[in-house]
């Protein structure tokens, strides 16, 4: 696993843990003509306090399967697609935020940004997740 960059727009209070990022899969679709559209495949581990800075999904759209961590803890904030005034497209002040737990999926449609936060004091949160690739090329 590699570990995440901490993001510049990070807050003093916010500490300056992050997580590491897995890749497992790197499947291309094979032209035009594939039916089948390309994805991208892995895991990402937040430690107790961790945070998953803000990023834009661009064309893309990510899905999430919360594997393991404390009920509650993991906490997805999405930015507004249409605020154009924050560089990627997230404002922590207009995010909508929603808490979740093992089990719990989750998905980031095209356009849109988000950011992860591990609330827990003392358990990891382990999630895997998947990037579709669209099928418009840009």
């Amino acid at each position: 696993p590699s570990d995440l960059p901490i993001g510049a727009a990070r807050k003093k209070s916010e500490g300056n843990v992050a997580g590491k990022a897995a890749q497992a899969f790197n499947i291309y679709s094979s032209g035009p003509d594939d039916p089948h559209v390309g994805y991208v495949m892995g895991n990402l581990l937040l430690p107790p306090k961790g945070i998953k800075d803000s990023e834009s999904v661009g064309p893309c759209s990510q899905t999430f399967t919360v594997c393991h961590c404390q009920p509650k803890a993991l906490e997805v904030a999405y930015g507004d697609p249409d605020d154009h005034a924050a560089g990627d497209g997230f404002d922590p002040k207009s995010a909508q935020r929603f808490l979740l737990g093992p089990g719990d999926m989750f998905r980031v449609p095209p356009g849109n940004s988000y950011r992860l936060e591990n609330h827990s004091e003392k358990t990891d949160c382990l999630l895997t997740w998947t990037i579709i690739r669209s099928k418009i090329q840009s």
